[in-house]
This record gives C-alpha cells, sequence and structure tokens, in this order.
C-alpha cells in the first residue's frame, strides 16, 4: 500500500495552488440531497460555511496537511501540527458588496491575545464571490492577510467595529483592496493594530490602570512567544509619534 506524504503549505500558498487549479474560471453549485428529492441551493447565507467545507476537501485531496478547530472556536484550520504557527482563518463576502464580514467578536479577541499572543500573527484567508439566479457561485478574489492588513480606524474611533446603542461587538473590516476609494486605510503594521486594540479598550473601560495592564500582558506574552519586544513601537502609535 503507498504512504500518503501530507504536505505542509501556508495560507499563502494555497491561493497560489488555487490560482493554478484556475479556480477563477469554476462554476460550482451547493446542493441538497434527501429521500431521493435534490435540489440546488440559492440562499447566499450559507455560502460562507458551505466554502469551508469545500476548502477542507480541497486540502484533502490535495494531500496538504491541516486540522480543523473543534466548534465554532478560531481558527477555521491548524495548518501545521502546532498550535500557534500557521493559523488560517477563512473570511467570504459578496464579491459586489464591501466586505462586511465579522473579523472577530471584539472582546473575544481582546481577552484571547492576552493569553494567546500568536493569534496576532494568524492567517486571514479571504474570498469574495457571486451568485446566480440559478445558484451557480464562482470565486471572484481571494487575499492572504493578516489582522491588520483588513482592519483600521473609523471615522470616530480607533478601531472599526459594529456598534449597538453605543456597544462594542464585532471588529469589522477596513477597505484593504489597493484601488479602495477613502482616506480610512488598513493599519500600516501589527504595532498600530494593538494600539488601536488598547485605545479601544481604554475607551470601553475608561480605567487607564486595567487597559495599561491589558496593554502589558499582551507585549510581554507576545515577547515571550516571538522573542520580539514590540511596546516602544506600539506607545509610539498611542501617543502620534509614529
Amino acid at each position: 500500500m503507498a504512504v500518503i506524504t501530507m504536505k505542509y503549505i501556508t495560507a499563502s500558498e494555497i491561493i497560489e495552488l488555487l490560482k493554478k487549479q484556475n479556480i477563477n474560471n469554476a462554476i460550482g453549485q451547493i446542493k441538497m440531497s434527501l429521500n431521493g428529492t435534490e435540489v440546488v441551493i440559492k440562499q447566499n447565507d450559507i455560502i460562507g460555511n458551505a466554502l469551508q467545507e469545500w476548502l477542507g476537501q480541497f486540502l484533502k485531496e490535495n494531500d496538504i496537511y491541516f486540522r480543523s478547530a473543534k466548534g465554532q472556536t478560531f481558527p477555521d484550520f491548524y495548518l501545521s501540527e502546532s498550535d500557534e504557527k500557521n493559523l488560517c482563518e477563512m473570511k467570504t463576502y459578496y464579491a459586489t458588496r464591501n466586505a462586511a464580514f465579522d473579523v472577530a467578536n471584539y472582546f473575544g479577541y481582546v481577552d484571547s491575545i492576552r493569553q494567546k499572543p500568536w493569534r496576532l500573527d494568524s492567517d486571514y484567508l479571504i474570498f469574495a464571490y457571486l451568485s446566480d439566479d440559478h445558484g451557480n457561485i464562482s470565486i471572484q478574489d481571494m487575499w492572504c492577510k493578516k489582522v491588520w492588513e483588513i482592519t483600521g480606524p473609523a471615522q470616530d474611533f480607533a478601531l472599526k467595529c459594529q456598534r449597538k446603542k453605543g456597544q462594542i461587538y464585532n471588529i469589522r473590516p477596513a477597505n484593504w483592496k489597493e484601488n479602495s476609494r477613502g482616506t480610512l486605510k488598513p493599519f500600516s503594521c501589527k504595532e498600530e493594530f494593538i494600539a488601536a486594540l488598547y485605545k479601544t479598550h481604554l475607551s470601553d473601560t475608561n480605567q487607564t490602570k486595567v487597559s495599561k495592564a491589558w496593554l502589558d500582558d499582551v507585549v510581554v506574552e507576545y515577547e515571550r512567544y516571538s522573542g520580539e519586544n514590540m511596546l516602544n513601537r506600539v506607545m509610539q502609535y498611542v501617543k502620534g509619534t509614529k
């Protein structure tokens, strides 16, 4: 019996493989079959989950190593045997609209990077898709981005988030496309993103000591994980001197 050797690749290499296999020229459908009756699903609200399931099968068929997270927890895919490296989150949106997916729940995210700082280095695999009245689905574009490359400030806030009656819920994406209009661009680096998280944390708690303790924990744990101390650069962005 032949031994299958699993390949280890990154999220950006997944995109290159999909392009090599002409994913942009492919047309797909979502079908439901039960008791001899089959139907093409035409509702867009399940396409994101269906594409994630499809991507897992694609990786299997191409002998690429991955593990799926249990339940709805982050990340969608582990692309290595480590729980800290090559983490991949998948996001989708309708190609003719602005991306409005949830990057992450705000409170869950700020809590998690305090204990799991490697989440800051995770990859976001983003698919822009189209669908028609016949249920045909196609992939129009793909990106592999870091979290600070798809997030940015809002008009009146340090971090663009979904807010309801002043309450923060989810971190929402900025417009990261190179030809995008407007002045509100994504953050330039990880440190600027963390500075925005800190300012948002401070605005939410209104307690300087509490927010500074959170920032110190994130910086210390990230240095323990990566060997990189980024406190000075973060504070430059906090103070607006960078």
